[in-house]
C-alpha cells in the first residue's frame, strides 16, 4: 500500500508538471497581447498569463487576451495556419518573428516613430497603413513562436499575435518525458501489489 501511495504521489507530481509547461500553448482564432522591450530582446506575454511580463492594457474594441510566457505553441492543421503579427498603438516598432528558433519573416516596416496611431484594437491596428504587421504561413504540425523586435525607438510597447488554422496544442518534449517517467513508475507498483 506504502509504494502505492509513493506511486500516486509522483503521478500527481508529473500531472501538475506536465501542466505547468503545457501553459504556454495557445488557442486558435483569438488575438493575445504580448509586451516586448529593447531591439533584440524576446517579446514577452503580459501580466498575469505571463507574471514575469508586464501588465498590458487590454483592448477596448476586438475581444483579446493576455498572452501568456513564450515560447507560444500550437498545431497547424493538415492544411497549415496562418500566423498574424502586429504592433499597437503608435507606429515605429517592427519585429521579426521565428519558429523553433529559425526566422520565418520579418513584419512590415513600419511609419516614422509616432506618427500613427492605432489604439489598442488589433483589427483596427491591423488595417492601419503605418503600423507595423505580418501574416505569416505556417505548414501543418508543431510550431514553437518567439517573436523579437527589431526597431523600439520608445524602448517597448505591445503588439498582437493570432494563429488561425491550428488545433491540439503542442506537449513541450519536458513534459512528455515527466509523463512518461510517471507512466514506468506506476506499472511496477501495480505488478508489485497483484503479487502480494
Amino acid at each position: 500500500m506504502r509504494h502505492l501511495v509513493s506511486v500516486l504521489v509522483c503521478c500527481g507530481v508529473v500531472i501538475a508538471s506536465s501542466a505547468t509547461t503545457l501553459a504556454t500553448t495557445i488557442s486558435p482564432g483569438v488575438f493575445l497581447e504580448f509586451g516586448f522591450t529593447d531591439p533584440g530582446v524576446a517579446a514577452t506575454g503580459c501580466d498575469p498569463a505571463d507574471p514575469s511580463g508586464p501588465f498590458c492594457i487590454p483592448s477596448s474594441g476586438t475581444p483579446t487576451q493576455s498572452a501568456p510566457a513564450p515560447p507560444w505553441t500550437f498545431t497547424a492543421d493538415p492544411s497549415g495556419a496562418t500566423l498574424t503579427v502586429t504592433d499597437a498603438f503608435v507606429s515605429g516598432d517592427r519585429f521579426e518573428v521565428f519558429d523553433f528558433g529559425g526566422s520565418i519573416g520579418l513584419t512590415s516596416a513600419p511609419a516614422a516613430s509616432g506618427s500613427v496611431d492605432c489604439g489598442d484594437d488589433p483589427a483596427v491596428c491591423l488595417a492601419t497603413s503605418g503600423i507595423s504587421s505580418g501574416a505569416f504561413a505556417l505548414g501543418a504540425g508543431p510550431h514553437s513562436i518567439t517573436i523579437v523586435p527589431t526597431v523600439s525607438p520608445d524602448g517597448g510597447g505591445a503588439g498582437y499575435l493570432r494563429v488561425d488554422g491550428a488545433t491540439a496544442a503542442v506537449p513541450e518534449p519536458t513534459s512528455l518525458l515527466l509523463l512518461l517517467s510517471g507512466m514506468a513508475l506506476t506499472v511496477p507498483a501495480i505488478r508489485r501489489r497483484r503479487l502480494i
